[in-house]
């Protein structure tokens, strides 16, 4: 297991603070995401005062598009690579995979991708700068941040991303009422609870990985299903989706909501990798 940090000046990053970092770290899977300039001057001096880090083991860090390296074992000692290591991904090939899933594009149909892709970067240059990545276009005639666009990584050393996410848990209970709190909220007014409702903020792609995994692990295990999409939400009548949801926020409050976060956070660790689609909860 491992946690894979890509500084790329042309993908708008997934990790953009210390706190983000915190939270992907906590996770106990594979994750991979771009970083910003704030997260990897943050990660570069640390090594200056100290070579172990125990917080960020089990990490992989490439700076400056790919120029320097650094991986933390599981101990937290540093390794610093002179030359690319087999985990590095390019920019191209990220931003096709496991970007899209880190920023929620990745299951949307065309309309809606374009419509959620042009919110995303006013900036014109912004856009022309992932569409070159994303759609292969070699804009720059070959050079990424002073590499090669024909230099690619080997193809076993892709990391492909999965549309399909694992169940996860940020084992605090403190996080979870707060989620508990807005979904109640969210369902007694009848309106769906969605992941922006549920994290209570308007944009998705700034949330933590980490917490949009495990929130929809817990909504998961509260109602069997995951939180409505843009294509539910389209389709209306959330008076007949949050009916449901009700009646177990009931049931769980009858339960003991911290008696209930109990055996939920045990069944999560219990269930490894099960994925978020396959995993059911009865306390």
């Amino acid at each position: 297991m491992y946690h894979l940090f890509l500084e790329f000046d042309n993908l708008e990053p997934g990790v953009k603070s210390v706190e983000d970092l915190k939270y992907v770290i906590r996770e106990d899977q594979h994750t991979a995401f771009v970083m910003s300039a704030v997260v990897a001057r943050f990660v570069k001096d640390a090594l200056i005062m100290n070579h172990t880090i125990i917080s960020l083991k089990n990490c992989r860090f490439a700076f400056e598009g790919g120029k320097e390296f650094v991986e933390f074992d599981g101990k937290g000692r540093s390794k610093i690579f002179t030359d690319t290591p087999d985990w590095f991904i390019t920019p191209g090939a990220f931003a096709r995979s496991q970007w899209l899933v880190n920023h929620e594009l990745h299951d949307l149909v065309t309309p809606q991708f374009i419509s959620t892709f042009l919110e995303m970067f006013a900036d014109v240059k912004k856009r022309r700068e992932h569409c070159n990545l994303l759609f292969d276009l070699q804009l720059d005639e070959g050079h990424f941040n002073g590499r090669s666009a024909s230099s690619k990584s080997k193809p076993e050393n892709r990391r492909r991303g999965s549309t399909k996410q694992k169940v996860s848990d940020l084992g605090s209970f403190e996080l979870f009422s707060q989620f508990f709190s807005r979904l109640k909220k969210a369902a007694e007014a009848n309106q769906f609870p969605t992941v922006q409702r549920l994290t209570d903020t308007a944009e998705v792609a700034k949330v933590p990985a980490a917490l949009k995994s495990a929130v929809r692990t817990w909504f998961k295990a509260i109602s069997s299903e995951l939180p409505p999409n843009s294509k539910r939400v389209g389709a209306g009548n959330p008076e007949l989706f949050c009916a449901p949801v009700r009646a177990q926020i009931q049931l769980i409050e009858n339960y003991g909501l911290e008696r209930y976060y109990k055996k939920l956070s045990k069944a999560i660790a219990d269930a490894g990798d099960q994925y978020i689609t396959d995993f059911t909860f009865k306390p």
